[in-house]
């Protein structure tokens, strides 16, 4: 696959902007203009760095927060929509329609397999699945001899499969806002920025103290990139291996 994906973008930019920002802040205290103004801004005490640290992590606990979240989201509706395919196919065997629903339903999980949200392809797989669906719903409104009991059953249960399918696609199509993004970029800037101030007259702890923290800062950033798209990451092989399972079950 050519070119960089979104995760990918996004993952390169949360290890070169820290980076960046480190280097470039001590390039400018130990030359250029600004260097004599930077090296005389001593007496700034540890609070002062701690003031800004702290806002910088309330916003990335947050945020990180908020992606872990919705992995753990894009996991269950994964499983429940799983859950009510598997429902559907265990009714359809107790009624006696096998024959009318299940190749609806293989369909709808071949298609949604291929339901890859950051590709072209998995567009026209959107369009297969939905018409898998409709032919499945068909096959349950129009099935002959099904007692009204359980016609609603398999009606709950396709109904259940889509909404938990709808959901999916939402949390696929899901992104962090930019301005939450640029948020912890800033602060983790100025908290780049008051590291250095605080130990201005000393090179060596300067280096130290903004390096340690730059791989802290870039390491957050990085978790937030991998579960901000998590079909691009932790879950790229999804929903196809678990779908896949419950195909050779069928």
């Amino acid at each position: 696959m050519g070119g960089l994906g979104a995760s990918d973008l996004e993952i390169l930019l949360s290890v070169i902007t820290p980076t960046l920002v480190a280097l470039l802040i001590c390039l400018l205290e130990a030359r250029g203009r600004l260097a004599p103004s930077i090296q005389r801004t001593t007496g700034l005490v540890g609070p002062y760095f701690t003031a800004v640290a702290i806002l910088f992590g309330l916003f990335t606990t947050q945020l990180m927060s908020e992606v872990w979240q919705k992995q753990n989201a894009v996991r269950q509706t994964i499983d429940a929509e799983d859950d009510a395919m598997r429902e559907i196919f265990r009714l359809a065997r107790v009624t006696g329609i096998e024959t009318m629903i299940v190749p609806h339903l293989k369909a709808y999980a071949e298609s949604a397999t291929k339901e890859n949200p950051y590709t072209h392809d998995g567009l026209e797989a959107r369009a297969a699945t939905d018409k898998s669906y409709e032919g499945l719903l068909a096959s349950v409104v129009h099935a002959p001899g099904l007692e009204a009991a359980n016609r609603t059953a398999l009606m709950n249960a396709t109904e259940e499969m889509r909404r938990n399918r709808d959901r999916r696609l939402y949390l696929a199509d899901d992104a962090t806002v930019p301005i939450k993004w640029l948020s912890i970029l800033v602060l983790g800037a100025l908290t780049q920025i008051a590291i250095l101030l605080v130990h201005v007259g000393n090179r060596r702890a300067i280096r130290v103290s903004v390096g340690l923290f730059t791989i802290a800062f870039t390491f957050c950033l990085v978790i937030v990139a991998i579960f901000d798209t998590p079909f691009a990451g932790v879950l790229a092989n999804e929903p196809g291996a678990t779908f896949g399972r419950t195909l050779k079950d069928l």
